[in-house]
């Protein structure tokens, strides 16, 4: 898991995750069906320079077009219900909000049409899964702009590759450590080496989310099912999905809502 930058994709982390999710976006079988066809048709070296991934694929237009087919939506189902279900005992190796951010910056950088509400919650979970301090500036510029993201525009983050990097150092960066090497780690992102940008276990915002698609039918100040005269719960007035049993813990639950309370989102 080592990583050579702050940013995106500069890091194995990422590169498991890119991988791990491309073969559930059915991007494996994808690129064995594009090898075959193009072996078929006489092009006998297609295995080397044929690439589907969902970071710098080789056909890109291909894979996006994949995906848009209704194959990111599903994903996109999938990473949620991941990011919304209670943490297992493996959370601490793949953070399921980083997981669900990643695909995100995957889609904008492909071009990719991303629904309005995944967008939405985006922007409300980016800083809660654990990205390092470059990651969290590329993907607010990316949701927030100037110059962010536009639905069916391939976006560059501008993250350097490990040659890339590697070729930027000065000769100060090159000076070897006490046993020969020139070192370029740096602390990598999320999981099992956690760099102190937190994570979603320790989050509000996502156990508010995590509380409301658990009990949505429980008052979100105390956990009541009823209000105290036995009348049904009061409904949020803005999101239309939140319930209360009384003004009261409404009000006091409303520093913690707020930050979720968008009625695009159900």
């Amino acid at each position: 898991m080592g990583a050579w930058g702050h940013d995106l994709f500069q890091s194995d982390h990422d590169f498991d995750m890119v991988s791990d999710m491309g073969a559930e976006a059915g991007l494996d079988k994808l690129e064995e069906e594009a090898v075959a066809k193009a072996n078929a048709d006489g092009d006998a070296d297609a295995e080397e320079h044929v690439y589907f991934s969902l970071l710098h694929p080789t056909h890109p237009d291909i894979v996006r077009q994949h995906l848009d087919s209704g194959v990111l939506v599903d994903l996109i189902k999938e990473k949620k219900a991941a990011m919304l279900a209670p943490p297992s005992k493996w959370s601490f190796l793949q953070d399921p909000c980083y997981a669900y951010v990643l695909l995100g910056a995957c889609a904008m950088g492909l071009g990719c049409s991303l629904p309005a509400e995944y967008l939405i919650m985006l922007k409300m979970v980016y800083t809660e899964g654990g990205l390092m301090p470059g990651a969290l500036k590329q993907m607010r510029k990316a949701l927030f702009g100037p110059d962010g993201f536009t639905n069916g525009v391939p976006y560059d983050f501008e993250s350097k590759s490990l040659i890339e990097t590697a070729n930027s150092m000065s000769d100060e960066d090159y000076k070897p450590n006490p046993f020969g090497y020139v070192g370029m780690n740096v602390i990598g992102p999320g999981g099992l080496f956690n760099t102190g940008m937190g994570d979603s276990s320790t989050s509000a915002v996502i156990k508010e989310l995590r509380a409301q698609h658990a009990k949505p039918d429980a008052c979100g100040g105390c956990g009541a099912t009823a209000q105290a005269n036995s009348s049904a719960l009061m409904q949020c007035g803005k999101c239309k999905v939140r319930r209360y049993c009384s003004a009261a813990c409404q009000k006091k639950h409303w520093k913690v809502h707020k930050k979720v309370c968008d009625p695009a989102l159900y």
